[in-house]
């Protein structure tokens, strides 16, 4: 017989160890660690320790993306109160650029509306090229590749190793915050990007309510 039909075997009979009780005691099992001969019993406490630890490591795990979550969300909050507590768009502006330097410590960032006025910087004209690529992204875009109009926004680039392009939409799309960082792996093509359209989300909806 085959081992795959003894398997399948003493699972469709479980009666079997009933009919021939001693086996569970005279059968002998390699330790998984140093190869010693071992009962079954001791053999299915060392698998019950097992997954005992996986379960452990995997509820740490968790835990620690439940603080981590917990952590962003109250930062999103403060933004938000400050989206809703602007009357003018550089308040909203000022406003968004000290939360993301002091609170999601991001120094590296600007923003471009083309459906609004204003004298900043932020209210400078940009491509047709540009506007469709932002236009076209389904989500933020996250990676060490920046369109080459919006990287030249942020001055010296020589020490940023990774970009975040969120789109502005509130209905539609307003205009894009670009976020950059020295890490390389602070803004990478897997990672999430809930919390980014949130934001994106939400500096859309203050643009829109003061033009």
């Amino acid at each position: 017989m085959k081992t795959e039909e003894i398997a399948r075997y003493l699972a469709a009979h479980p009666e079997f160890f009933d009919q021939y009780p001693h086996l569970l005691t005279d059968i002998r099992f390699n330790h998984p660690h140093d190869g010693r001969a071992i009962p079954i019993a001791e053999r299915q406490i060392l698998n019950l320790r097992d997954k005992v630890s996986l379960l452990e490591n995997k509820l740490a795990e968790l835990i620690q993306f439940g603080e981590e979550n917990d952590v962003i969300s109250q930062k999103m909050h403060h933004v938000a109160t400050a989206t809703i507590a602007a009357r003018e768009l550089d308040t909203l502006i000022h406003a968004l650029y000290l939360n993301l330097r002091e609170a999601f410590d991001i120094p590296h960032a600007c923003i471009r509306i083309w459906n609004g006025a204003g004298s900043g910087a932020e209210f400078s004209p940009c491509s047709e090229d540009l506007i469709s690529w932002v236009n076209n992204m389904p989500h933020p875009q996250c990676g060490a590749y920046l369109h080459e109009e919006a990287l030249s926004w942020l001055g010296d680039t020589t020490m940023l190793r990774s970009y975040a392009a969120v789109p502005l939409k509130h209905n539609e799309t307003l205009g894009v915050l670009v976020l950059a960082s020295e890490d390389a792996q602070r803004f990478y093509p897997q990672m999430g990007t809930l919390y980014l359209q949130r934001l994106g989300e939400l500096i859309a909806s203050g643009v829109q309510r003061m033009t």
